[in-house]
């Protein structure tokens, strides 16, 4: 069974007497440890796939089945559990709490969980291991560089272990070593087994993936294994 299986998803909205077509009649399925990015241009439907398969926003039609739950049957707080169950957010502004060290924000997911804090701090250390981050979990994230921070925020996602990372131009605020570096990391987390979804306008960050779904007017306009978009 698939990990993603998403048939016939819409998304339409009204502006003003117009009928905005996001996205139209998208079927696309991802298997579990698999690298993907969905690439396109502005306006392809990217941001809006995104929050469907993040579970951020509902599709006006079609049906969504993530790691065996069907999304749309499922109420608010099933959704907000399944989001922090199953899926592991990546930010382009990172979106870490200012007045909070590096392991206090990688901790956070763990507070809806009801975890003890023994054990929030134990998985948010490891999480930051994994990252390379141990030497600098007391440290705010003014005192980090752009890499570190979304370093953490990468162990923020981690740290819930969940079926899927989803990662929103990971790379965009980033200068190109530290891109390389970060997306280095994501190629560490593949082959240790992660399922990793990425949206990116850029190419060479499309690259590192496995397949690259193109989005072009709210449908899927290619999607290829990157040995054939080598070529």
């Amino acid at each position: 069974m698939a990990l993603i299986r998403l048939s016939g998803i819409s998304r339409h909205y009204e502006m003003g007497s117009q009928l905005v077509r996001a996205l139209d009649e998208v079927d696309v399925e991802i298997e579990r440890n698999e690298y993907v990015a969905f690439v396109g241009s502005s306006g392809s439907g990217k941001s809006t796939f995104l929050n469907i398969l993040g579970c951020l926003e509902r599709p006006t039609l079609g049906q969504y089945y993530l790691n065996g739950a069907h999304v749309e049957e499922l109420d608010h707080n099933q959704l907000a559990e399944i989001r922090n169950r199953e899926i592991g957010f990546i930010f382009q502004s990172f979106n870490l709490l200012p007045r909070a060290n590096a392991l206090g924000n990688v901790m956070q997911p763990l507070v809806y969980r009801r975890i003890g804090y023994r054990q929030r701090r134990e998985m948010a250390t490891e999480a930051l291991r994994r990252v390379g981050l141990e030497d600098r979990m007391d440290h705010l994230p003014n005192q980090l560089s752009g890499g570190q921070r979304q370093r953490v925020a990468i162990a923020r996602a981690l740290v819930t272990r969940p079926a899927i990372l989803l990662a929103d131009e990971p790379t965009g605020n980033l200068d190109s070593r530290t891109s390389t570096e970060i997306m280095y990391l994501f190629d560490q987390l593949h082959a240790e087994g992660q399922t990793l979804i990425l949206v990116t306008h850029e190419e060479d960050i499309a690259r590192h993936c496995g397949r690259i779904v193109e989005l072009k007017d709210g449908r899927i306009f290619r999607d290829r294994q990157r040995t054939e978009a080598a070529h």
